[in-house]
């Protein structure tokens, strides 16, 4: 990819693991590698976060975050129909596989959501976590912006904890395993969510084709 070089020269630099901010604009956190689909200033990886795989390898990550991101992304699956006309240009050698990794990355990446959070998950290293903060579904905060697009509520990260709830809500789509290990919020307000990359554990019955 065409930012490859660069990745590896900063993964070089922290060989550790980089901390990274991922939606960070022109506002990237002292101490972090920014990411984002913008070549903004501070921008130092041009990633759009909702085009899979992400060209950073698997456990590089030592700490991830994201402020007023998470609202902004789609949270369903792609247009089945457009999934069909990718297939059928690529049947008629019409594109190249090559010519799709490059615009679309994965054809049928499933939802969209899950498949962000399974991202960040292969790119953390183990027990390594992930912090967010964004406005609670429905409160003033959220309706106020046009572009925002999707709703969370505190019950939300249960869906990604196979020990929350006692994984009622885990076992429904079964992704990549977190841990919830902080999570305070204002209803009309905002959420600051901390989850925890698990390691995987047979019991939980994952699903997630993402690398485990």
């Amino acid at each position: 990819m065409k930012y490859m070089k660069t990745i590896k020269e900063i993964l070089k630099e922290n060989n550790l693991g980089i901390k990274l901010d991922i939606g960070c604009g022109g506002n990237k956190q002292r101490g972090f590698v920014g990411m984002d689909n913008r070549p903004l200033p501070g921008v130092d990886i041009v990633q759009d976060v909702q085009k899979f795989p992400w060209a950073l390898p698997d456990e590089s990550v030592s700490f991830a975050m994201c402020s007023h991101l998470l609202e902004h992304l789609q949270k369903g699956s792609v247009d089945s129909r457009l999934i069909g006309l990718v297939e059928l240009l690529l049947k008629k050698k019409l594109i190249s596989a090559t010519e799709v990794n490059q615009y679309l990355g994965e054809v049928d990446p499933g939802p969209l959501f899950f498949r962000f959070m399974d991202e960040v998950w292969r790119i953390l290293k183990p027990d390594a976590q992930f912090a967010f903060v964004l406005p609670y579904g429905g409160s003033p905060g959220f309706l106020q912006d046009p572009t925002h697009i999707a709703q969370f509520n505190i019950s939300t990260w249960a869906y990604f904890d196979p020990l929350a709830s006692q994984g009622i809500l885990y076992n429904i789509y079964r992704p990549l395993p977190w841990k919830i290990v902080g999570a305070t919020y204002i209803i009309a307000g905002n959420m600051e969510i901390v989850l925890e990359k698990r390691r995987i554990d047979p019991s939980y019955n994952v699903l997630s084709t993402v690398s485990k």
